[in-house]
């Protein structure tokens, strides 16, 4: 019920989020968070996308502890050939990915979560309430109007390719920041 009340909001609240003043502040809170964690939590549904090429990429860039997990209940599911490419476009090597679930010992580990939508958000809130506190919008990293970043599983392969290359954009400039 909570994830389908999140996903109805995903405009509406995408909207309210791209307000500049609200923007900037989650923009600095999720930086602080960034630049205090050297092992990020990296959530997404499913671990095969989204989760998994920024997981990798943030570990590339010098947060050897990233690592990424999802909601979905099966778990050792291979990145899409298509997903494996386009992250290898940005020098991320997801061949030999596979799918983790999150536990809420996981969440409530992590010294940062980053998540990419609402949805996300609701999956943390539902396993694991206190750590929304220290839950993000990897999109918030980089300061661009939209912080939440959609999920791109089925979808055509130039909306992963904006995908991937929105969630690098956000990893390094927050790695710039640093």
């Amino acid at each position: 019920m909570v994830v389908g009340i999140a996903r109805r909001l995903e405009r509406p609240a995408g909207r309210v989020l791209a307000h500049r003043w609200l923007r900037a502040r989650l923009h600095r809170r999720a930086l602080r968070a960034w630049r205090g964690s050297d092992a990020p939590l990296i959530a997404c549904y499913g671990n095969i996308n989204r989760s998994a090429f920024a997981a990798a990429l943030a570990r590339s860039r010098g947060r050897p502890g990233a690592r990424g997990g999802g909601f979905y209940r099966e778990v050792g599911r291979p990145a899409p050939d298509a997903m494996i490419a386009c992250a290898a476009t940005h020098g991320v090597d997801l061949a030999d990915h596979r799918s983790r679930r999150l536990t809420r010992d996981d969440l409530a580990a992590a010294p940062a979560i980053f998540v990419f939508d609402l949805e996300n958000v609701a999956l943390v809130a539902v396993d694991n309430p206190r750590a929304l506190a220290r839950t993000h919008l990897l999109g918030s990293l980089d300061g661009e109007p939209q912080v939440l970043i959609g999920d791109p599983h089925g979808r055509p392969t130039p909306v992963l390719e904006q995908t991937v290359a929105r969630i690098a954009r956000a990893v390094d400039h927050a790695e710039a920041a640093r």
